[in-house]
């Protein structure tokens, strides 16, 4: 008698899609300011930095390529007014995946879609939390109807609709400060 192995786990698939943590970057006191201030506002200048943290442009400009080169900042950001742009409905969906699904393709027809605005690998009920970017009920209802429905391998997902977002006070001073006392 023969015995058919059970289906890997959909986690299994999905570890080869995940960027893996890496070790933390050594930061002093003067890095900290730099992004504290970047973080504040990405566009403030070398000049405006170098008043405000009382060193030098071209030290600035050093410590920053520094910060860039070693991953620490990853880009600039521009943050935009969805609904201005005519998507101002935020909508979250957990995501479970079918084992024993081509977790791979799944994702790469996930992502194709360009409402996507995230997709992040989570623990707990569900293995994927996608959130998307849509105009209106027309559209999520287009969304789920002939671009999600048909991709194989979704068992399972629910759509959580956003009534507004609460800006987060990330207090990136104070998390840094813990984290060169430890």
């Amino acid at each position: 008698m023969t015995q058919t192995p059970p289906p890997a786990s959909t986690m299994a698939g999905l570890s080869t899609l995940v960027a893996r943590s890496r070790p933390a970057v050594p930061l002093d006191e003067t890095d900290r300011e730099l992004l504290s201030a970047l973080a504040a506002d990405p566009r403030i200048s070398q000049r405006q930095l170098a008043k405000q943290i009382g060193m030098s442009a071209p030290s600035i400009g050093e410590r920053v390529a520094r910060l860039e080169r070693l991953g620490v900042i990853r880009g600039y950001t521009v943050d935009i007014d969805w609904s201005a742009v005519d998507l101002p409905v935020l909508v979250y969906m957990p995501i479970t995946i079918a084992i024993g699904a081509d977790v791979k393709m799944l994702v790469e027809q996930l992502r194709a879609i360009a409402e996507l605005e995230e997709l992040v690998v989570v623990t707990g009920g569900y293995d994927l939390i996608a959130r998307f970017r849509l105009r209106d009920h027309a559209h999520l209802q287009e969304l789920l109807l002939d671009r999600l429905y048909p991709i194989p391998g979704l068992q399972r997902f629910e759509t959580f609709l956003s009534l507004g977002e609460i800006p987060a006070a990330i207090a990136l001073d104070e998390i840094l400060a813990r984290r060169a006392a430890e």
